[in-house]
């Protein structure tokens, strides 16, 4: 008896972590949003700081050339 209490308890936690490490603190907070949009706003990020790269990549091409 002892085991199954036991048992129950650890997939209730374990069921508890995991929802909050998919969902964050607090799930229904307005700046979390869904896993499908964290990833496009890291995807967004990501690009932007590829082309400021990019851009001062340039720069430095240009300065050197001249």
């Amino acid at each position: 008896m002892g085991r199954l209490i036991m048992g129950i308890i650890t997939i209730a936690i374990v069921g508890y972590l995991g929802y909050r490490a998919m969902y964050g603190r607090m799930p229904g907070a307005e700046g979390a949003g869904t896993p499908k949009q964290r990833l496009e706003n890291v995807q967004n990020a990501a690009n932007r700081i590829e082309e400021l790269q990019q851009k001062a990549a340039d720069d430095a091409l240009k300065k050197s050339a001249e």
